[in-house]
Parts: C-alpha cells; structure tokens; sequence
C-alpha cells in the first residue's frame, strides 16, 4: 500500500511488482485525517487484498524517529503522529515513511527521467517546494528525513510570504500559490496556477511576469542544491510542471543563466518526471520494499 501525503491531496493505492497502480483514491487534503482514515479502513477490510507493507511518502518536515508529520502548508497537522495511527488500522504490516519529494526522486531514478544518473536531485513544485536527493543511487534522508526540504531555504529578502514564517523562502516566491500571489499584486485578477498559465499562454503580461519571478528563484534554490552536493541531473514534478512549455521555457532559461557563470564541470541536466502524478505513490512503495 502506498500513500502519499500532499497540502492539497492525499492519495492511496495499491502498488505491484511492475508499478502498476490498481484502487487508486484521491482525497483532498482538506478533509484530514478523518477521511483518509476512512479509505483506510476499506483497504484493511477488502478480503482480497493482503497488505503487509505500506510506504508513506508526506509533505515535510516529518519525524521518522516518531513517525510524526508537521506539513508547513497543512497546518491543522503538527506533530500529527501519522504512522502510530496508520498502524492502529494495519497492525501487523511494516510501515516506513520519507519526504514527499524524496519518494518522487527514488521513483525517477529507478525507472523515470533520471535513469542512468548516480547522483540527482528531484523536486516537487506544486503547492509547496520539495526535494529529495539520490547520492550514489541511494536517497539521502537525513537524521528525521527531511534531506534535501530545501523548500524553505532564503533566496531573498523582500515579499516572499512564506507559511513557514520567513521572509524569503523559495517556496514563497516559486511556488503555485507564490506565483499566483504575485501576479494578483501587479493586477491580475484569476484564482490559480492553471489560470495563470493560460493567460500567460494567451500572452498576459502580469502572469508571464509573475512565472518568471517565480522560475528565476526556482533555478537559484537548485543552483545552491546543485552546488552543494556536486550533481547536475534535476528532475522537477508536481502539479506546476504540468502547466508545459509556459512554465518550462523560463525554467531552463533562468536556470542556464544563474549557472553560466560557475564554471560548471558539466551543464545541469534539467527533466520533467516522466512519472507525473504516480511519482509519488511508486517511490512510497519502493522505499518500503515491493513483494
């Protein structure tokens, strides 16, 4: 069983030996505990599945020492002892838990837009920014499993209203809801990420700028990542990328010129998950171990 734990949805399925998902469910991360409980329970009482393994892969920071979640962008869950209540419903199946982001970039390496690299970085972009890295073609966790959560980390010092509390963050300024905030402060008047990208498609100036400021950010977060761990293969999920080639374009284009200056051994590898929403779900299982 594999779950994945997002600020705007939670999903849950089934996942084979060759990462076919079958009784896929999604519910709005809104709706908390109660309802993913719920579909819990009718995973435990369906007679014709046998679960004895389950893979989390949740929005951070997150505990694995204590099996807790304290998702920034869900914020009626802090210190919500995720695993102890999972395990209350599968008592006698293994439970293991990572970043959101880290069971999207296990899942890439292994079969999607990373395969052949060592060394990778794999991002999340949607309501909020997350990152998993690969290190010798092992995920990097970390002492609670927050490893590469470089959502949070300052990329300036001006605007970039944060849930977190900072001024700054990356995930203030690149983020959907970022881009979308910025936009509507210059004029623009929709509601969210999948508005903004079509106007900016039908050539609105305040959305294409606000992508802008959000992808040059971006590129400078993963200039940093990228850097610091001496990798140059990034794979980049989530919802945002789905918005195509008016997000992707200034995305690559920020992205060479914050590196042409660094001397770079090798340019930076920049990919779209080949995996898109399953990404998530896959990595969860694999980290817990497929049967």
């Amino acid at each position: 069983l594999a779950i994945d734990i997002g600020a705007t949805k939670f999903a849950v399925a089934i996942v084979n030996k060759g990462y076919e998902l079958s009784h896929r469910r999604e519910i709005p991360a809104s709706e908390l505990w109660s309802s993913l409980q719920a579909v819990l329970v009718e995973f435990a009482s369906n007679k014709s599945l046998s679960i004895s393994r389950i893979g989390i892969g949740s929005a951070g920071p997150i505990n694995t020492q204590t099996g807790e979640i304290s998702p920034v962008n869900i914020l009626a869950w802090r210190s919500f002892p995720l695993i102890e209540k999972i395990r209350e419903i599968f008592p006698k199946a293994e439970v293991r838990m990572v970043g959101d982001a880290v069971a999207l970039a296990v899942a890439e390496h292994a079969i999607g837009a990373g395969v052949g690299s060592r060394n990778m970085l794999g991002m999340v972009v949607s309501t909020g920014i997350g990152g998993g890295i690969i290190v010798n073609n092992e995920p990097l966790e970390g002492d609670f499993g927050n490893a590469g959560y470089f959502g949070h980390t300052v990329v300036g010092d001006y605007d970039g209203e944060c849930n977190c509390g900072r001024i700054g963050c990356v995930e203030g300024y690149a983020s959907g809801i970022s881009m979308v905030r910025i936009a509507k402060k210059s004029g623009w008047n929709g509601e969210d990420f999948v508005a903004l990208a079509e106007a900016g498609r039908e050539g609105d100036t305040h959305a294409i700028a606000a992508i802008e400021f959000g992808t040059e950010h971006l590129a400078k977060a993963m200039i940093n990542i990228v850097q610091i761990f001496d990798l140059h293969c990034v794979v980049v999920g989530g919802g945002v990328i789905e918005a195509g080639d008016i997000y992707w374009k200034p995305l690559k284009k920020a992205l060479i010129s914050q590196s042409t200056s660094l001397n770079l051994v090798q340019p930076i590898k920049l990919l779209p998950a080949q995996l898109e929403r399953d990404a998530g779900l896959i990595g969860a299982a694999m980290v817990v171990g497929l049967e």
